[in-house]
């Protein structure tokens, strides 16, 4: 029914919707794939007008998630290196349960960062079967060598510990 008040259309709709959710959900997706083009835009517009909120919001995310963090960039790494394999951040977060939120070279507490057993540059893939849980520190250590080569060098230094029997 049209209404010449368009106050009142605009009430008129707003009821309709709360009454047909789902029909107006399928509306808008049946609007949004086959208008891809509008879609983009408009979300880019709406971006543009709420920039500064959205960054608030993704950053209180990312502090909130740092796991989903690591796992995005480790998988942007993995992708630029062409490495097969990807680790999800539910997978990640499994891990460090894993290993006690400790270090996998030297046992310590703190922030931990993925690591590669097989580093990317070697060939290495991007599966969970070859991450580790590393502080920063060991990390930046092992930079480019193997698991077993930090091991050794850790060990003629005196600072390993015995890895974990993890299954």
């Amino acid at each position: 029914m049209a209404y010449k008040d368009p106050e009142r259309q605009r009430a008129y709709a707003r009821q309709w919707l709360k009454r047909n959710p789902q029909k107006a959900r399928d509306a808008v997706r049946r609007w949004n794939r086959s208008h891809p083009e509008q879609r983009r835009a408009a979300k880019r517009l709406y971006y543009a007008r709420h920039r500064e909120q959205h960054k608030a919001v993704m950053m209180a995310y990312h502090r909130a998630h740092p796991e989903v963090l690591q796992a995005k960039s480790s998988a942007y790494r993995a992708r630029a290196r062409a490495a097969e394999g990807q680790f999800t951040s539910a997978e990640w977060r499994a891990l460090v349960q894993r290993y006690e939120g400790k270090c996998a070279y030297r046992g310590e507490v703190g922030p931990l960062q993925v690591d590669h057993r097989v580093p990317l540059s070697r060939g290495g893939t991007n599966s969970i079967d070859n991450i580790l849980p590393a502080c920063r520190s060991c990390n930046g250590h092992k930079h480019a060598m193997t698991e077993a080569e930090l091991r050794a060098l850790l060990a003629a230094e005196g600072t390993a510990i015995t890895p974990p029997t993890i299954e």
